[in-house]
């Protein structure tokens, strides 16, 4: 089949079973994945703040994780993509900003920013941070922080090292949580499963937490049913149920 690269145009054949491939002409690396009516998706290049910065300052580092074998490698913040030292997987380091509905598959090391009118329906999206405002109806698995910023029902699933509810954020997870760090800044009603649960002064949880430990801030609320150092490889992910509000309720600093 004929596919058209997006970044410079050029035409060329691919086999019908590939998903991804790299333009023959300008050597990036794009999805083959039929994209959804009205989607929309960028790129998000350098800015010149960004360049400027580099000029004078010179340039940042990031921990970079590789999805195929989880080895970690340290690179500049203006690299676009590399190859794993590890096994010698390519791996997409740009950042995407989505603002409409969006199905396909991305795996990138760089940021994924979710606008508040996008929409992520994706089997399986990949990056090494995002920060989402809109719908997440998919799945998204971030090596990094998954900065969330939405309101109402999250019935999509999401994967994170470190999920840190924005100040601006009021979510309900319709799905099970699993995290090593869950940190709230704003509101939040879950299941969640992880390491360390820190509720920040004006932070809110309502649910049932599974984990080794929690703390609450001076100012911050948890309502719920807690589970401290215990096994929860077995916990199910069902739908959250009504918690009883009088279960247990921390207001001052707690383990």
């Amino acid at each position: 089949m004929a596919s058209l690269c997006p970044h410079c145009g050029f035409s060329q054949e691919e086999s019908v079973s590939a998903k991804t491939t790299f333009c023959r002409k300008c050597q990036q690396h794009y999805s083959l994945e039929r994209p959804l009516a009205g989607e929309r998706s960028i790129i998000k290049e350098p800015g010149l703040f960004s360049k400027l910065s580099r000029m004078i300052v010179g340039d940042k580092q990031r921990e970079v994780t590789c999805f195929s074998c989880a080895h970690k490698q340290v690179l500049s913040t203006a690299a676009q993509s590399t190859m794993c030292p590890g096994c010698g997987a390519y791996i997409d380091l740009r950042d995407f900003k989505i603002t409409g509905p969006f199905g396909r598959s991305v795996q990138t090391a760089g940021e994924v920013q979710l606008g508040s009118r996008g929409d992520i329906t994706s089997t399986r999206l990949m990056c090494g941070s995002a920060y989402l405002e809109g719908s997440l109806r998919g799945c998204i698995v971030c090596t990094g922080t998954a900065t969330l910023r939405m309101t109402g029902r999250m019935p999509g699933l999401l994967e994170a090292e470190h999920v840190l509810v924005d100040k601006k954020g009021d979510i309900e997870f319709v799905r099970l949580l699993k995290t090593k760090l869950f940190e709230l800044n704003g509101k939040a009603r879950a299941r969640v499963i992880a390491d360390k649960v820190v509720i920040n002064k004006g932070g809110w949880l309502e649910g049932t937490v599974y984990a080794r430990s929690i703390v609450v801030d001076k100012g911050g609320i948890f309502t719920g049913d807690l589970n401290i150092g215990q096994d929860f490889k077995d916990v199910p992910d069902e739908p959250p149920i009504e918690t009883d509000r009088n279960l247990a309720r921390f207001e001052e600093d707690g383990q």
